[in-house]
């Protein structure tokens, strides 16, 4: 094989590549934070001009010949630079007609979910203020018309994400797959069958704990709205897709304290703990509010040598009319310096503390890739190795170290809470693995038939068997359609769960192999990380980042362990 032809076609074509992707990044940026119909044009346009690098297909015929004999190479990192190459030319072949219709329709459906606003009695609302009441209001009928009004967006959407899924299955066919599923997770280096496995695995691991803890909140959900079925209105998530606000009342595991007086005006989550239980409803927010959680982040970020200032300083972090609802971390262009950036919209809450925790974790992630590395190696290993950095770092709002130390919780507050906030931290990453399980399966069945007239009772049946949310009465509305990653980000959810797995397995090998204590105080730590993981960027895949940074295989023990 010759080396030299390989190398220089693979330099002649990142040369070709990295103004594109920067104008792309930029395109996107733009959309996200302003939601224009003119953004909407310039990403569609910078699509078609990405997706003509690849079209070539004597050039994509001439890459597959090297990727498919590329064990015969001596340098790995000539080799690794082929299959990424390889990866990103096979994910865009097919006809330009179809892959511009995608491009279109992803634009489309982006602008409907920066600009939704959702009616509660006559009222657009923001999704940080529905949020707001299903995390606080007593009024079950106010709860229930901001949750409807939260899958809203869904009946505009529907018709662009079945029109998405049978374009992209177009797209699969034609490269020979049986579906886009099957596509994404072969592109993505993932074992299709090794990854249903697992899936099953977590799916009967976490069922008889989640069933108690369901039972617990459910108990407790009747006892507050005088309610004799609990409904997904009742709860504070409009995914449940997490649970902190619902277990704020419930005593942990062997406290042998007993949920009492329920929350309501003038109450707020009292509880007459008996024994050793706590006494008060654990209020997550109450520790975030009134503080600069961009402080909080840097300040955090600092403990362990990461500098994240210059991240700050170019990030859109609050609320405006037309922005993007949500929150997001991209590295616009792979020159050096890096320019990483984050979108959000921040709350002094619980919830946008771990938000800007996780989407720093990224952020942190792509500035300190090894700039010296060939361009298409100047990228995370993969998307679950990055969502582990922002998890574990996102999940510091759960550790009562870390709220003591950093975000300067006092020890009074703290007193008798320690463990309550931990455990409740445990139940928050077993309601999110019951949640990722039905954005898994659904997605699954969506691409094996995007046609079926069922989708919305399907999701429901989903709902009702993982999460056991009970289905409201005679609803049939898309609201699977309502989660943005359905339409704009397909087939990533399990990046989530494996993010989870190795986020326990690397805490626990960096305060038992490295830092000596809790990570976040370690700049010993934060070194460990740019050599081990960040560093090293696209180098190696998953699994052989994995084995380096933490000593062994991905092993699921770490996670269920956690779960408390």
């Amino acid at each position: 094989m010759d080396t030299v032809k390989i190398q220089d076609f693979i330099a002649y074509f990142e040369e070709r590549l990295a103004p594109v992707e920067k104008a792309s990044s930029e395109a996107y940026w733009d959309l996200a934070t302003t939601g224009t119909e003119e953004a909407s044009r310039e990403v569609v346009r910078i699509g078609k001009e990405y997706n003509a690098l690849f079209s070539d297909r004597d050039e994509f015929e001439r890459v597959k010949g090297w990727y498919e004999g590329r064990e015969a190479l001596e340098s790995q990192i000539l080799r690794r630079r082929l299959e990424i190459l390889y990866k990103t030319f096979a994910g865009r072949q097919g006809d330009e007609a179809t892959l511009t219709r995608v491009e279109e329709l992803e634009a489309e459906a982006n602008a409907v979910y920066n600009n939704h606003r959702g009616k509660v009695e006559g009222e657009e609302k923001s999704e940080n203020e529905l949020r707001a009441v299903l995390r606080s209001s007593d009024d079950a009928s106010l709860r229930q018309g901001a949750w409807e009004a939260s899958k809203s967006v869904g009946g505009p959407v529907e018709g662009t994400v079945r029109e998405l899924a049978r374009l992209r299955n177009k797209l699969a066919r034609d490269a020979g797959y049986p579906n886009h599923r099957v596509r994404a997770l072969d592109l993505q280096e993932i074992d299709v069958e090794g990854l249903d496995r697992l899936m099953e695995d977590l799916e009967a691991t976490t069922r008889t704990p989640f069933e108690e803890l369901r039972g617990e909140i459910d108990e407790h959900l009747k006892r507050r709205f005088g309610a004799e079925r609990v409904m997904p209105w009742h709860l504070s998530d409009p995914f449940f897709q997490s649970c902190k606000q619902d277990t704020a009342a419930l005593p942990f595991p062997g406290s042998g304290g007993h949920p009492g007086g329920e929350p309501g005006a003038g109450n707020h989550g009292q509880v007459t703990g008996e024994g050793t239980g706590a006494t008060t409803a654990l209020d997550p927010d109450r520790f975030f509010r009134g503080k600069d959680l961009e402080a909080l982040t840097r300040e955090t970020y600092d403990n362990m040598g990461l500098e994240v200032r210059d991240v700050l300083a170019r990030s859109d972090l609050y609320e405006r009319e037309g922005k993007s609802q949500h929150a997001f971390c991209m590295g616009v262009g792979r020159d050096y310096p890096y320019d990483v950036r984050v979108l959000a919209n921040v709350q002094p809450d619980s919830y946008w503390a771990d938000t800007m925790l996780h989407e720093f974790g990224h952020a942190v992630y792509d500035k300190y890739i090894n700039p010296s590395l060939p361009y298409l190696l100047r990228s995370i290993a993969h998307i679950n190795t990055t969502e582990a950095i922002a998890l574990m770092m996102g999940g510091l709002v759960d550790d009562p170290g870390w709220l003591s130390s950093v975000a300067g919780v006092s020890e009074e507050e703290l007193a008798g809470e320690s463990e309550r906030i931990s455990w409740i931290g445990g139940a928050d990453r077993l309601v999110f693995t019951r949640w990722a399980l039905v954005m898994y399966n659904f997605e699954k069945a969506l691409y094996e038939d995007p046609d079926r007239d069922d989708l919305n009772s399907l999701w429901w049946d989903l709902v009702e068997e993982i999460q056991l949310v009970n289905r409201p009465p005679g609803r049939d509305e898309p609201d699977w359609a309502a989660k943005i990653h359905v339409a704009v980000a397909p087939i990533y959810y399990h990046n989530y769960v494996l993010g989870h797995l190795t986020a326990a397995q690397l805490r626990r090998y960096l305060e038992d192999n490295i830092a000596g204590g809790p990570f976040y105080k370690s700049e010993i730590a934060g070194r460990y990380l740019q050599e081990a993981i960040f560093g090293p960027g696209a180098r190696d895949d998953w699994e052989t980042t994995v084995l380096r940074a933490t000593g062994e295989e991905l092993n699921p023990r770490y996670f269920v362990e956690s779960l408390g």
